[in-house]
């Protein structure tokens, strides 16, 4: 009976490391994936409606959310804003990161790139959206 227990602890004790390491890549991965979504839609709105359209991903409240100029120049959320992943961090250090298209699709000041980062794992993942409005995550 003791060495079963004692093999089954030996078994954890290796499985647990992998485990975390995957669980942080699942994260890290669900939300580029989320982000990148998001940038399209946002590009893909701002072509609708003629007018600049912009990703807010705000790190603190840990949301993504889409949104355009109004009546008035006041911002309009577009659709319910989404949430990040438990830990996701960003690779600039600022807690809300814009990326902007104009009323043609085209992004502000291209390349943009947003850098997603899972703190203490050293993984990253960098979303660029460049001249042409491509979006590629890396």
């Amino acid at each position: 009976m003791l060495l079963v227990v004692s093999l089954g602890v030996v078994i954890a004790g290796i499985a647990l490391p992998n485990f975390v390491a995957m669980s942080s890549s699942y994260r890290l991965s669900t939300a580029s994936a989320l982000v990148s979504s998001k940038v399209h839609q946002a590009r893909a709105n701002a072509l609708k409606r003629n007018q600049p359209a912009w990703v807010r991903v705000d790190g603190t409240a840990r949301t993504v959310q889409v949104q355009t100029t109004g009546a008035g120049g006041a911002a309009v959320d577009i659709g319910a804003p989404e949430f990040l992943p438990q830990g996701i961090g960003f690779g600039t250090g600022a807690a809300v990161v814009q990326l902007t298209f104009d009323s043609m699709g085209r992004p502000l000041n291209p390349p943009q790139t947003l850098q997603l980062l899972f703190p203490g794992s050293g993984m990253t993942r960098t979303i660029t959206v460049t001249s042409t409005g491509r979006v590629s995550v890396n």
